[in-house]
């Protein structure tokens, strides 16, 4: 909270000294870095913003902050980049009057939110003079999958000015009650401009009624993709550098992580979470060509979190006959799988993937041992 405050504190000096203010860029909307937050307590004696401002790129605390933001304050305000941590239920009472001004739009929040529908739909229905959509949200407790009907008839038919759409938007449904359970992996369309516009769309179904969709606008030109599960349709992301994988009731086995190897060829950021053990592990018996055929190449990945209850996902990672990572430079894991899969800091087949790791994030805090420190000889303190 005392970082927020100072944020809060730092945007009042802001504009303090820079009444004329037209353009601000304060911090990265991307969701690896901690982002300074604005915070309002009180949205009547909110900071005074120049009424300048034409572009703004923030981040924010709670949708609230962006609401107000988008009151009478900003008035010529045209572009609004905003990252929003948390999508709660509104505390304050809008006039939802239309954005006459804003022409391009940008919503990120990372969290999973059930307001989608109360919330964010309700304001892009005022932004009928939009050019230009993105959006990449985490939904969750809706009866029905957020797809390219629900995107056409609910949001872009109220925007008849629009020209692009960028979109990353991941529904998960407790109780799923559709009748059919088959597998969805298919194209859809979007309609906006007079034009129609495809997309990807799968979803993944669970024990217990539970499943979960992923759709994303073609082609893609975001930097990250979140939330993949084993359905993924695949598809070729050159601009995408951040990943996460995620499942809850099944495997990712080596064939998966290799087809992700060759979808994002310039990846650097990858998150794996997974609790459930490999089925059909790499053998050691496979020929020396179909071993260096079939190795999962990440020739730019820099940073690697895994979450796992089984080490199955460090021996995938780290054993260089399965993986290859010659520019690892963070690793994030739990220190016990680390040990058994590196055998005590002394296996020659996980110490390639090793050797160039300058940071270890573990889940406590411990004191390294001398092999520690010999195994991973670029280890910074």
């Amino acid at each position: 909270s005392s970082l927020i405050d100072l944020t809060t504190n730092v945007f009042a000096r802001i504009f303090s000294l820079f009444k004329n203010l037209t353009e601000l860029d304060f911090g990265s909307t991307g969701r690896r870095r901690y982002c300074p937050r604005l915070k309002i307590i009180d949205p009547s004696s909110m900071i005074c913003f120049s009424s300048n401002i034409v572009h703004l790129r923030i981040s924010v605390d709670t949708f609230d902050e962006c609401l107000c933001l988008l009151d009478d304050r900003l008035n010529y305000l045209r572009r609004f980049v905003v990252r929003v941590c948390n999508i709660y239920p509104s505390k304050l009472i809008t006039e939802n009057r239309i954005l006459t001004n804003l022409k391009n739009f940008s919503l990120s929040s990372y969290n999973e939110t059930s307001e989608y529908d109360s919330q964010v739909v309700v304001l892009l229905r005022r932004m009928i003079f939009l050019d230009e959509l993105t959006l990449r949200l985490n939904v969750c407790d809706r009866l029905t999958f957020i797809d390219a009907t629900q995107l056409n008839n609910e949001v872009l038919i109220h925007m008849p000015r629009l020209q692009t759409l960028t979109f990353n938007i991941v529904t998960f449904i407790k109780t799923f009650n559709g009748t059919s359970r088959k597998t969805i992996n298919n194209i859809q369309h979007t309609f906006y401009n007079g034009k129609s516009h495809k997309l990807a769309y799968y979803v993944d179904f669970y024990s217990r009624g539970k499943a979960q969709s992923h759709i994303y606008s073609i082609p893609y030109v975001l930097n990250d993709l979140l939330n993949i599960s084993r359905n993924f349709p695949g598809g070729l992301f050159s601009g995408v550098r951040d990943i996460s994988l995620m499942d809850i009731e099944f495997p990712f086995e080596h064939d998966f992580f290799l087809k992700i190897s060759r979808c994002f060829p310039l990846l650097t950021n990858l998150f794996v979470l997974n609790i459930v053990p490999q089925q059909h592990k790499r053998t050691s018996q496979l020929n020396t060509t179909d071993q260096i055929s079939s190795i999962a190449e990440f020739p730019h990945l820099t940073n690697l979190r895994i979450s796992s209850r089984c080490i199955d996902y460090m021996e995938q990672f780290l054993i260089d006959t399965n993986t290859r990572l010659p520019h690892l430079v963070e690793l994030n894991s739990h220190y016990e799988h680390l040990v058994i899969v590196t055998e005590n800091f002394t296996r020659d087949a996980t110490r390639r993937n090793c050797v160039n790791v300058e940071h270890l994030i573990f889940n406590r805090l411990l004191v390294h041992s001398k092999d520690l420190y010999l195994y991973f000889p670029n280890f910074l303190m």
